[in-house]
């Protein structure tokens, strides 16, 4: 896995270097440090995956350059929202598809300094990226990839995110608080006890005044989950997306339960592999848990 993952990786660099559609479209002229702002899918199947995000989220589609390698750029309502890079299909291997998110950061080289010295380590080097910014692909010390940016655009600016927008992101690492001790130099974060929780190291990672996502420790009965970063898109009815992910080929793995946010998240994947976290916010409901 983490081979292709390579592989897809290194094909988004090769798309990098004639350069990307800004992630802020017009330019926001706004920073927002520590906020994740960016999702890249990395994908065997690019057709499938504009058909299945297309249909459950309302995407939007543009291919930016001619051939198969092309990076394709996902929006709503003209909003930019990820990309989609494809990596070619290895003989006898499953299909392996993840998202990677960029966090917003000042100095993206004196990031990866920090990453490599805390444990870390660089997966694509750093790069200045013509209408996209600069730019670095890194694997925190569980081994998780993750991106820093410095766009040239801006940042998506602090607003509640429409329906098929990113809402959420949650790390789960056996050791949250190393992870969370990790993060905090990254991304410049107030690292606060999430006691929602009680028993399990939960924490939130907070930036100019909004939190920006949260770590959970991974149970000692399931080790055998991988640490990862779980990103989560905005929709408008929870059960009738879950219905869709099954009609178009998806996978539910996590289904809504009473106790998590009032049943209103959910976990699947789509057909190349890719988890994904789905969640319905109503800003006129009561969202305790």
């Amino acid at each position: 896995m983490r081979k292709l993952l390579m592989t897809g990786l290194a094909l988004l660099a090769t798309a990098a270097a004639a350069g990307l559609p800004p992630i802020t479209d017009p330019p926001s002229g706004e920073h927002h440090r520590g906020k994740f702002v960016w999702f890249d899918l990395v994908t065997t199947d690019v057709a499938g995956a504009r058909r299945f995000y297309g249909e459950l989220l309302g995407w939007t589609f543009e291919q930016t350059g001619a051939d198969q390698d092309a990076y394709t750029l996902a929006t709503v309502a003209g909003t930019p929202v990820a990309g989609i890079a494809r990596r070619p299909v290895a003989a006898k291997q499953q299909q392996a598809s993840r998202w990677v998110s960029f966090i917003s950061v000042a100095d993206v080289p004196a990031g990866a300094r920090q990453v490599t010295a805390s444990g870390g380590r660089i997966l694509i080097p750093e790069q200045v990226v013509a209408g996209r910014g600069t730019m670095v692909v890194l694997a925190d010390p569980d081994g998780a990839p993750f991106g820093l940016i410095d766009s040239v655009s801006g940042d998506p600016p602090d607003v509640m995110v429409e329906v098929g927008e990113w809402i959420w992101a949650v790390y789960q690492s056996p050791d949250a608080g190393s992870a969370a001790a990790f993060y905090q130099d990254i991304g410049g974060y107030e690292v606060i006890d999430d006691d929602r929780f009680p028993g399990t190291p939960h924490f939130l990672l907070a930036a100019d005044g909004y939190t920006r996502a949260s770590l959970a420790e991974i149970p000692p009965e399931r080790l055998e989950l991988r640490p990862a970063w779980l990103y989560f898109v905005r929709v408008s009815d929870i059960k009738a997306s879950l219905a869709q992910v099954v009609r178009l080929g998806g996978k539910v793995l996590v289904e809504t339960r009473p106790e998590a946010l009032n049943g209103r998240i959910a976990v699947i994947t789509d057909p190349g592999g890719a988890p994904l976290g789905l969640m319905e916010w109503d800003t006129d409901a009561d969202t305790e848990d």
